[in-house]
């Protein structure tokens, strides 16, 4: 390498040999060594400087414009040197560039396929780990199918440089899938827990549901079974309106589920006995209003009677006070022994029309079944019904037993 540097020194040399030899680089220093210098604000020497400067010009100019031109001659010679060495080397250079490039596109098809083999195996393993975030919020079922899939993942298939990650990234999801599903079976038997609780409540609830629903219908045919008692002391337009408006209505299953048919029984008995309590309050009403009508002409009569006796007995007074008085004392008499006696004064045959009005109606029928005790115990308006009808009973008999007596009296009033 020193003798290849020394031959390009001399060549160089002898390139510019015309404008500088190393005897003028060394004239030139000795004519201008480091100590010389010029006083530039003198005229002379600053023209001196100029003149100086001149020459330095136009020696760096010659030296550039040889090299310049050495260059363009030494280039065009290596390139011609080159051409023809190319044209010597080229049959075997082009066959072994062509084989070198087939070589190099191979390696990088190679390459680049093995790369995506790589790449692909990587997805692969990236790929069992989203099976951790499938996992997420499902069930216990699901996620045991999803480690039996992780479980059937080949690692031994992986490229030796990704076989390890392979085999630690499947150990690792497969602990994590573990532990979702041991907790996803804890969560879902807490949940079966509460479903089953949940269950339980409910069909206690509909339990609670039927047997109120039970007790409200129970309740409602009692009220129809009992109504009749509520009418007890009523009118008979009042139980007839009643008996109307039963007939009118329909039982539905909305109000009475599968009893329908039994309210429709009990209604019928229900509007049978109002029937019957409308036939006798209407026989009651009118025993009582012929009761009344007898008992205003009783009265009506027994005034009148009273009128005239007294009319009677004033007239006697004015014809004949002391004789009538005596008459009177011995009338008197006269009735109250024949008071003593049964039969009538005047005979068995003698009707009055004003005491047999007074009778009791010919088709009245008093009760022959009367409400229990206890069931008159535990209502206290059926009781009060009770009593007054037994007390309008008891009237109509004393009635009948007080028209004899004034009838027997009447009699014996009249006989004497």
């Amino acid at each position: 390498m020193t003798t290849n540097q020394n031959t390009a020194t001399n060549l160089v040399e002898v390139v510019y040999q015309e404008d500088l030899t190393k005897q003028g680089l060394a004239n030139l220093r000795k004519q201008y060594p480091k100590s010389f210098s010029l006083d530039m604000a003198k005229d002379d020497e600053f023209k001196q400087g100029r003149k100086i400067r001149t020459e330095r010009n136009k020696l760096v100019k010659s030296i550039n414009d040889r090299r310049i031109g050495f260059t363009n001659e030494l280039k065009a010679y290596g390139d011609e040197l080159i051409s023809k060495v190319d044209v010597i080397y080229d049959p075997i250079i082009s066959a072994f560039e062509i084989e070198d490039k087939r070589r190099k596109e191979e390696a990088a098809r190679i390459a680049k396929e093995r790369e995506e083999f790589l790449s692909k195996q990587r997805d692969e393993i990236a790929q069992m780990g989203y099976f951790t975030e499938q996992c997420k919020g499902q069930k216990s079922q699901f996620i045991a199918d999803t480690i039996e899939a992780v479980d059937l993942v080949d690692t031994e298939a992986f490229d030796k440089e990704l076989i390890h990650e392979a085999i630690d990234t499947k150990k690792n999801i497969l602990e994590a899938l573990n532990n979702m599903y041991q907790a996803a079976k804890a969560a879902e038997a807490v949940e079966a827990e509460r479903e089953q609780l949940r269950i339980q409540q409910e069909a206690i609830a509909q339990q609670e549901r039927l047997q109120k629903q039970a007790q409200e219908i129970e309740q409602r045919i009692n009220n129809l079974r009992n109504d009749p008692m509520n009418y007890f002391g009523k009118s008979s337009q009042e139980v007839m309106a009643r008996i109307q408006q039963l007939e009118n209505f329909t039982p539905s299953e909305e109000k009475f589920g599968d009893r329908t048919n039994e309210v429709t029984q009990v209604l019928a008995q229900v509007i049978q006995q109002l029937t019957m309590m409308h036939t006798q309050q209407s026989q009651v009403e009118q025993a009582q209003q012929a009761a009344n009508q007898a008992q205003a002409q009783q009265i009506e009569q027994l005034q009148a009677d009273l009128n005239t006796q007294r009319n009677a007995e004033h007239q006697a007074i004015e014809v004949e006070q002391a004789p009538v008085e005596q008459q009177e004392h011995e009338a008197l008499t006269e009735v109250n022994r024949m008071l003593d006696q049964d039969e009538p004064l005047l005979g068995s045959n003698f009707k009055s029309p004003v005491f047999e009005s007074t009778n009791a109606p010919p088709d009245y029928t008093p009760l022959d079944i009367w409400p229990s005790s206890q069931d008159r115990a535990e209502n206290d308006e059926l009781d009060r019904v009770c009593n007054q009808l037994c007390v309008a009973e008891c009237h109509i008999a004393d009635q009948n037993v007080l028209i004899k007596d004034l009838e027997q009296r009447l009699n014996k009033a009249l006989a004497a």
